[in-house]
């Protein structure tokens, strides 16, 4: 693996390989040199006889998958790929989704992907800026990578973590108005409780802030709730998509938009049900291949998570192709014949004035069930109605509105250190179920 990126060995050399064009052969070379490396060294890759080398990228759709399962079974060592020694971090999955993901990386890894953000994130981010880094510590890299890459930039840094008994969310509100805090890092869902929080204790977020900012990763993020965060803060939102296994894998531009780091992967979108190949531009899951990764390749590695691509340019300058990150897979639900994800209602419910903007959508194939908080002072009866009617006609399928009390619904939120895992209450209706 020393030659992934020309014999780069200094962070210069580096830098300059990033930054670099890649041509296809290149990328080819690349492929193939990371594909050899998880056949002659990862455990788990030395059982599959079919790897090779490829005389194409197209060649790639030609292997099986590496499944979610597939790391479980192995866990923790199966894919790792050098000796214990060369590791520089460890990582685990929270496991939310059934079973533990591992994650190990190198110097050599985590450098290339501190360096890959570093150059997305340089067009958000001004020596200026104060940043608070509300994600995970614990068993994760994303709150550590983004303390790398604030020190790369000159940016100054409040880790905070997730919640916690020396900074809960109440502290936390606090921080961002007494150290004049530009840019929040967090989950979609606790911009959205920290703006009710402020709220509920007379701070204006315009006024008495200083966000102008916020990045927002750990959980899907669709236009309308992009666009609702806007809306409360005040503050530009930028999406940052990563996972356990893989580190970053989408990155934010000055335009809003979200990136595939193609630097580091080969990316493919297919068909979760048949697990066709689809043609650029497409709705489907997201798999990728890893190029630059030497304590764990991956080999056409089923994200489990459904992305709407776009494959036309964007403003920032930036080639690879943006995502709109719509969510897991598995939150599908509807008829056969007209299949939706859950983040799709997004739209109808983020619009609907009568409701809070925190929500449980729960479904199958023949019904939907929504609990949500009743907007104080409103109307529930007619709220119910309208929005009733509306999400059927999106729906084509029933739809059950289920009201909750907004204090203990928020206090459940405030006492979860993910709080988009946060179970609604018990639903006859309930088959499948996430936090909006």
């Amino acid at each position: 693996m020393r030659d992934l990126y020309n014999g780069a060995q200094s962070p210069q050399q580096l830098l300059a390989a990033l930054l670099e064009p890649q041509a296809p052969s290149e990328r080819l070379a690349r492929l193939n040199a990371s594909v050899a490396h998880a056949a002659a060294a990862s455990p788990f890759y030395r059982r599959w006889p079919t790897l090779r080398a490829l005389d194409s990228l197209e060649d790639l759709a030609s292997f099986g998958f590496t499944r979610k399962e597939d790391l479980r079974a192995e866990y923790p060592y199966g894919l790792l790929a050098v000796a214990p020694e060369n590791l520089t971090r460890y990582a685990e999955s929270t496991g939310t989704t059934g079973g533990v993901n591992a994650g190990f990386v190198t110097a050599r890894d985590w450098k290339t992907n501190n360096f890959c953000v570093a150059l997305a994130w340089a067009g958000l981010l001004v020596r200026e800026d104060i940043v608070a880094v509300a994600v995970p510590y614990e068993l994760s890299y994303v709150g550590a990578d983004i303390d790398r890459v604030a020190e790369l930039l000159g940016v100054s840094v409040l880790a905070v973590g997730t919640n916690n008994k020396l900074c809960p969310w109440t502290r936390l509100l606090g921080l961002l108005r007494s150290h004049k805090v530009t840019t929040l890092v967090c989950a979609p869902i606790r911009a959205l409780r920290l703006a009710a929080m402020a709220a509920e204790q007379g701070i204006d977020l315009r006024r008495d802030l200083a966000v102008r900012r916020i990045v927002c990763m750990g959980e899907a993020l669709s236009p309308a709730r992009k666009a609702c965060i806007e809306r409360l803060w005040g503050a530009s939102v930028h999406n940052h998509y990563g996972m356990t296994e893989a580190m970053s894998v989408a990155l934010p531009c000055p335009q809003g938009q979200l990136h595939l780091a193609e630097q580091r992967f080969v990316f493919e979108v297919i068909d979760p049900d048949s697990a066709a190949v689809l043609a650029p531009g497409s709705t489907g899951e997201l798999v990728l291949t890893t190029l630059a990764q030497e304590a764990m390749p991956l080999v056409r590695y089923r994200s489990g998570d459904l992305v709407k691509t776009d494959t036309s340019p964007c403003a920032c300058g930036n080639p690879h192709t943006r995502i709109v990150h719509l969510g897991r897979v598995q939150d599908l639900i509807g008829a056969p014949a007209r299949r939706f994800h859950i983040s799709e209602l997004d739209d109808i419910l983020l619009a609907e004035p009568g409701i809070e903007p925190i929500y449980s959508v729960q479904g199958d194939t023949s019904h939907v069930a929504i609990h949500l908080i009743p907007a104080g002072g409103g109307h529930w009866h007619e709220t119910r109605a309208r929005l009733t009617a509306a999400l059927e006609r999106y729906c084509a399928i029933p739809v059950e509105l289920v009201p909750i009390d907004r204090q203990e619904w928020y206090q459940r939120i405030d006492n979860r250190s993910k709080p988009g895992t946060v179970p609604a209450p018990a639903s006859p209706l309930s088959t499948k179920e996430t936090m909006q």
